[in-house]
């Protein structure tokens, strides 16, 4: 194992974040993970605003919407409820004009957290896309509409590559000192087949490869890697044997946090931890004069750390 993680080490020099910074997570399931670990760990973080998205072409013409760079797809409805083929079903609404105004909200919320961002976090979880007939494009989400209204296909790389070019050029136009971190999901999606899903991350680790060769200022952080190489073991799943449990979750955050922040970030980490750690302890007898004085501690221990270090967010 440890000659797998010195190799994975030795793979990629990342640029260094630290508190303050501004973090865009965008992708799969496996990015809103992470995001929940930046976040314990004090940083600010935008992840997903157009919620969870596995297909690269969906992912990337976000962030072209976002900058005006491209227009919104077929709305349909569900029942009563209205949803988009640009998002998620996290993101619905029982009127049409509703759902435009929030979509147009998250919208703008993601170009203005892409505008200060330091680094962009991506996920990409599978090449499998379905293109809609009515319109001709890889819908973010199939909203459980009937089958016959979608084509499957298997995306080129180079196809993604394209988009993923346009996506970053509209990025740094406004924001040219953003930093830009690919990964593969370590997810198998095994409802594709196991040969199908191979196929599906083949294409994902050329496009993240055709991507860092043509771009400055672009990483892959090797997810996939530590949970399937590294790991290599069923125990670090979940009883599904698809997703990574939470021990494998946990790994990866610490390859991550010493690989992304500096020695000093850490030892801030570690701090908030600490503290947050203590906000969370299970008392005993928590209506108790005892457990209140604890709360208390805790409380000034809180109120101190962050009159020292206001760029953590709390």
């Amino acid at each position: 194992m440890n000659i797998a993680i010195e190799t994975l080490r030795q793979s990629e020099t990342f640029p260094k974040v630290r508190h303050g910074d501004s973090i865009v997570q965008l992708g799969s399931c496996f990015s809103a993970n992470m995001s929940y670990w930046f976040r314990r760990a004090g940083f600010q973080v935008l992840d997903n605003p157009l919620g969870v998205i596995f297909h690269p072409i969906p992912l990337g013409n976000q962030i072209l919407l976002a900058f005006g760079q491209d227009e919104l797809s077929t709305i349909t409805q569900k029942e009563d409820v209205f949803v988009s083929y640009d998002a998620s079903s996290v993101l619905y609404a029982l009127d049409e004009t509703d759902l435009y105004r929030k979509l147009q909200e998250r919208l703008t919320e993601l170009r203005e957290a892409l505008s200060r961002a330091k680094l962009l976090f991506v996920t990409f979880g599978s090449a499998h896309g379905y293109r809609l007939k009515e319109s001709g494009n890889i819908v973010a989400n199939c909203h459980q509409q009937p089958k016959n209204s979608f084509k499957k296909e298997l995306t080129a790389a180079e196809n993604m590559t394209k988009i993923w070019k346009e996506a970053i050029e509209v990025i740094r136009k406004v924001n040219p000192e953003i930093q830009i971190v690919f990964t593969v999901s370590p997810v198998r999606y095994i409802r594709d087949g196991l040969m199908e899903n191979s196929l599906s991350k083949s294409e994902l680790f050329r496009l993240t490869f055709l991507m860092k060769a043509s771009l400055d200022s672009v990483y892959y952080f090797p997810a996939f890697e530590l949970i399937n190489d590294v790991l290599r073991d069923y125990r670090y799943f979940e009883s599904d044997g698809v997703h990574p449990d939470s021990r494998a979750m946990e790994y990866v955050w610490e390859f991550l946090r010493m690989e992304l922040f500096s020695s000093s970030t850490n030892d801030l980490v570690d701090e908030v931890i600490k503290i947050r750690n203590m906000e969370e302890h299970r008392l005993l007898y928590p209506e108790s004069g005892k457990a209140a004085e604890y709360r208390d501690t805790v409380k000034q221990k809180r109120e101190s750390f962050l009159s020292r270090y206001p760029m953590v967010v709390w």
